[in-house]
């Protein structure tokens, strides 16, 4: 079943044919050289990712849709929605509704929640127009009940796909997605900022290094004047439009710049008494709904945001009211209205558009970027006349100012960003043509300039981007686990065979072979069904009682990986236990049953201790302060054996001591025999 959606645009390229084992393939169903319908196909190693899902502003119905035929969206595993503005979001329905799609959809919590109220006008708004709209209210309401939520700095594991949030600026809860496939590293910024504003904090710099980096271009290589002088310009255009009696247009997105535009506008005329008889209207019953979102949020916003939430609730305003309608609107004397939605084709902003634009002393103020092919794009050209909706041609005297508040990333943001995260390869979306160019060429000079190795490509709409990257697949094992001897011959091969007897999983788990007769030097393979390879290399002085090396190789996946351990356990097993190991596991067997739950407890501590020991490294415990003491390369671990709290000062390994804890004190507890109903 093919999904519906814009047709392919002419002269896009054909699918790739061959091997794509070691290719990422990066494949634009939307924002391929313009800006709308953001939505990007991932496919490497078996696995399909979806990155956003939204409209184009500037067309309708099935045409504003990406370009779904291109792609099996049965094969999608997993959909990524950074943010809740429409040419992200906004398609996410039609896809969990209308297509054979099945995969997970992940996003953050105000955007879930944002996203919900948003598209909720988006239905009603589409099945008020010519059409029937791509989805009904029940559509929105199953896709909003599918989607799971993530926060930021989260690691989600979909099949093996590793996909963690960073938070990206722009908006609410908009977020960056690095998705790691089989050791292959991608990040997808969506729309991002890495400079705050009046609301939101500037983006993260993720901690580790992508292989890939697909990175919006809205702006090119422009450059945005600095925040205090966009608001300065802007508040003193409204200030002279409204002095002179004229009216003024601010057209926005409901949610994000207009919370931005609002918070700029209170402060103004708070310290502006001449201008509180001129009111500020605010017509869009989302942003007034939305605002309980944000409110509940303060959170996620920045530091400025939430010192002043300790004293007041910045989104309780003064000085704006809400406007219900355009019909309700007593259209006299000076005033700001602040109305939906930014590019003016419709609703009530495309109304007070059409009612102040032949008055001079009228001012509107275009301040998002303006997408080609709507009408605040075309009134930035300074035409004569404009079109009305009935098709009346009608003079344009109203004064036109763009001041841009969109939070996008300009020049020097992206460029500093990509010199810090060095990536091999930099797919750009989300922009047009000419200024995509531009910045590709800009940015190569700079690599150039820099010495940093760089490959930049600008794919079109349905373009596949191919690049080569082979999956590492090797394990390296830390601490006193590596120094072990293990033993390959007959007692590892039996233990596997009885582990691994009838097992099946995505391929046959069940079966352990000898890979070939012994290598060169001796070495010997055995292969666990059809995911892992064990691999045992004797070392030259084997024959004096040396030990040897034991390799293994595994494609990443939820079964492979649980393979994989259950071999490096019984491998370990075969080296033998940790030395004093089965006397300390007597002691506690007759403290519990003495009942002396104290020895109980330090016979507990003393296992936890030989088994980190075993796994991480020389460790030690204190038996009166209840603490074990781990040393691991030079790193020095605190566990307290009775609230099971690590301290670290290695993020990285404070985590893994954390898991490895946490599975030996689940093995130490009791068996609860109600969860097994009463077995």
């Amino acid at each position: 079943m093919a999904a519906a959606g814009a047709k392919r645009p002419a002269g896009a390229l054909e699918e790739p044919a061959g091997d794509l084992e070691n290719v990422v393939q990066v494949l634009p169903l939307g924002a391929g050289q313009e800006v709308g319908r953001s939505c990007i196909i991932i496919k490497y190693g078996g696995k399909t990712v979806m990155l956003d899902c939204g409209v184009h502003p500037g067309f309708f119905g099935l045409a504003s849709l990406p370009f779904f035929d291109e792609v099996d969206l049965a094969e999608v595993d997993v959909m990524l929605v950074t943010h809740f503005h429409l040419d992200h979001c906004a398609a996410v329905p039609y896809v969990t509704g209308h297509t054979p799609f099945r995969g997970r959809v992940l996003m953050t919590h105000p955007t879930k929640a944002i996203v919900h109220t948003l598209l909720r006008d988006f239905v009603k708004v589409s099945r008020g127009g010519t059409g029937e709209g791509l989805y009904s209210e029940k559509d929105l309401e199953a896709a909003i009940e599918r989607t799971e939520v993530i926060d930021f700095h989260q690691t989600v594991d979909v099949d093996g796909i590793r996909v963690t949030a960073y938070r990206a600026g722009h908006v609410l809860g908009a977020a960056m997605f690095m998705v790691e496939i089989g050791g292959m590293r991608l990040l997808y910024t969506g729309d991002y900022s890495r400079i705050p504003d009046r609301h939101m904090p500037a983006a993260d710099l993720p901690d580790q290094r992508p292989h890939i980096v697909i990175v919006e271009s809205t702006y090119g290589v422009s450059r945005h004047l600095p925040r205090e002088e966009r608001e300065q310009r802007f508040v003193e255009r409204i200030h002279t439009a409204v002095a002179r009696g004229g009216r003024v247009l601010l057209p926005v997105v409901a949610l994000g710049r207009a919370q931005e535009l609002l918070l700029i506008l209170e402060e103004y005329w708070e310290r502006h008494p001449e201008l509180h008889g001129v009111p500020i209207y605010q017509a869009s019953g989302l942003a007034r709904r939305a605002i309980s979102v944000y409110q509940a949020y303060i959170e996620m916003m920045n530091d400025d945001i939430k010192a002043a939430f300790n004293v007041a609730n910045p989104f309780q305003f003064k000085h704006i009211s809400h406007l219900k309608s355009a019909a309700q609107f007593d259209d006299v004397g000076p005033c700001v209205v602040m109305a939906t939605p930014s590019m003016l084709q419709s609703g009530v902003s495309r109304e007070l558009f059409e009612a102040w634009c032949e008055d001079p002393r009228n001012c509107v103020v275009i301040a998002d970027f303006a997408v080609q092919g709507t009408l605040a794009r075309d009134i930035l050209g300074n035409p004569a006349e404009v079109m009305t909706r009935n098709g009346v041609k009608v003079p344009l005297r109203m004064q036109v100012d763009a001041i841009s508040f969109s939070a996008h990333a300009d020049f020097p943001q992206t460029s500093e960003f990509l010199d810090t995260l060095q990536p091999p390869h930099v797919v750009l979306v989300h922009g047009e043509a000419n200024e995509m160019g531009r910045l590709k060429k800009a940015l190569e000079q700079h690599a150039a300039a820099l010495g940093i190795p760089r490959t930049l490509y600008m794919p079109k709409v349905t373009q596949s981007v191919l690049i080569e990257h082979k999956a590492e697949r090797t394990a390296k094992v830390v601490g006193r686990l590596g120094e072990k001897a293990a033993r390959l011959g007959q007692p590892v091969r039996l233990a596997l065979e009885m582990m691994f007897e009838g097992t099946q999983g995505a391929g046959d788990l069940g079966r352990v072979d000898a890979a070939g007769s012994p290598g060169r030097g001796g070495a010997q393979m055995l292969r666990i069904g059809d995911a892992v390879t064990l691999t045992y290399q004797p070392s030259e002085a084997a024959a004096s009682g040396a030990s040897g090396t034991v390799t293994l190789e595994w494609c990443g996946g939820s079964d492979a990986d649980m393979v994989a351990d259950a071999v490096v356990a019984v491998v370990l097993q075969a080296a033998g236990q940790p030395p004093g190991l089965p006397a300390i596991e007597v002691q506690r067997h007759k403290a519990l049953a003495a009942g002396d739950v104290e020895a109980a407890a330090a016979a507990e501590a003393g296992i936890i201790t030989s088994l980190l020991g075993a796994q991480f490294g020389p460790a030690r415990v204190d038996a009166d302060q209840g603490l074990i003491f781990v040393d691991v390369d030079g790193q020095h671990v605190v566990v307290n054996a009775k609230s099971g709290k690590v301290q670290c000062a290695d993020k990285a390994l404070r985590e893994r001591v954390e898991r490895a804890l946490g599975r030996m004190q689940a093995a130490l507890s009791p068996l609860n025999v109600t969860d097994l109903g009463g077995v």
